[in-house]
């Protein structure tokens, strides 16, 4: 596919912070969000530029217009591991942000605007991770995968991964305040419909209200949730798994009875957990409705997947990233869960180990958001060190 050529900003640019600033005033947002129509089409241009600049191998993934991935390669001689840095170009909406969220600003130590530890600067540490790769003379290769959609569908990553890239690890820099983070939740999406009979709302004989008995289901769903608290922490230490109803439809008309009440859940899962185990826990409450309540009726479909993810604390390449962080920073991060997800799951699910491991940054998705510069210069240092050992073994 031919890659769109336009005037970009300065592709000369070495400097991790300086290069942070120069994706930050790109927009980025998901489209639809705002007024961005490109995608991250723009984006992708300007790496694909800063790439062919310093002579690096780079490929255009876009199976959907206008949401294109960019993945570069530093190949080694031959003989050692593939790392790879994992980066999304998107971010959310710049609706609502406080100021301009495409400034870039520098101030007291943090640079400002939207993506700025979401994850630009993380992307930044990596690209100049993989241009310092070019330098160290590897047996392996470095590859980094600059996608598109992480905030929404991850179609980025997906596609990256159909297109056949892989890795013996990596490493995806999303704002961790240098925690390094090995367990996360997936989730799985349903919709149940509820079923009533449509009628004239002065025929309570004929008509049964999808809304009142969709009542029934939201209470046990409530029951439900308190229920999955009580399961307490799993044993890779993510919080416990939880279900919340985010959206309920129902009804055409106040003077009908409603033929149909739809309510949208989402479950949240840890290791262990899969699609149709968490699907009969829903269908366990629901037949036990049909069975109890009169005229209820339900249908139960799952609309998306993600799976949790999980690499034991002692894993090899664990100690690595925490050996390296310890030596560039003089701290020991912690290892611990979060309760996000992150496309390191869908790494995972093609034998990818890795981590989440990225700069100290706040107001994620908010209306101030900021990156700590120190950090970015750590991490970039960090980066180059890790690839230098893992990818000469």
């Amino acid at each position: 596919m031919s890659i769109p050529h336009q005037s970009t900003p300065d592709v000369t640019i070495d400097d991790v912070v300086s290069l942070t600033q120069t994706l930050v005033q790109i927009d980025s947002s998901t489209p639809g969000s705002g007024s961005n129509t490109a995608g991250e089409t723009t984006i992708a241009t300007y790496i694909a530029a800063w790439l062919r600049h310093r002579g690096i191998e780079y490929h255009w993934i876009e199976e959907t217009p206008g949401r294109p991935s960019v993945v570069a390669v530093v190949r080694g001689s031959g003989g050692g591991k593939t790392l790879m840095f994992n980066g999304h170009t998107d971010t959310v909406t710049l609706q609502g942000y406080d100021g301009d969220p495409l400034s870039g600003r520098i101030a007291d130590g943090r640079l400002y605007g939207r993506g700025s530890a979401d994850m630009k600067s993380g992307l930044a540490a990596a690209m100049t991770a993989i241009a310092g790769a070019k330098k160290l003379h590897l047996r392996g290769d470095v590859i980094l995968a600059a996608v598109a959609d992480e905030e929404c569908d991850s179609i980025g990553t997906e596609q990256v991964l159909a297109a056949g890239w892989r890795a013996d690890a990596a490493v995806i820099a999303e704002p961790t305040e240098f925690a390094i983070i090995n367990a996360h939740k997936g989730y799985v999406l349903f919709e149940v419909d509820i079923h009533g009979i449509a009628a004239h709302g002065s025929r309570p004989d004929l008509g049964v209200d999808a809304i009142c008995k969709a009542g029934y289901f939201l209470v046990e769903l409530d029951g439900y949730a308190q229920s999955l608290q009580q399961r307490g922490p799993s044993r890779v230490n993510t919080d416990a798994p939880n279900v919340h109803a985010g959206i309920i439809r129902g009804g055409a008309e106040i003077n009908s009875y409603p033929a149909k009440c739809t309510i949208s859940i989402e479950r949240r899962t840890i290791a262990g957990e899969t699609p149709d185990s968490v699907r009969k826990e829903l269908l366990a409450i629901l037949e036990t409705l049909a069975s109890t309540v009169p005229n209820f009726s339900f249908d139960l479909r799952m609309t998306s997947y993600r799976p949790p993810y999980f690499i034991a604390p002692d894993h090899a390449f664990v100690k690595l990233v925490a050996d390296h962080a310890i030596k560039t920073t003089g701290n020991a991060p912690p290892i611990r869960s979060e309760t996000y997800w992150t496309d390191m799951a869908l790494l995972s699910e093609t034998g990818i180990p890795g981590v989440i491991w990225g700069p100290k940054g706040c107001g994620l998705h908010s209306k101030d958001e900021s990156v700590e510069i120190e950090s970015i210069r750590q991490l970039a240092d960090a980066f180059v060190a890790i690839v230098e050992t893992f990818c000469q073994g």
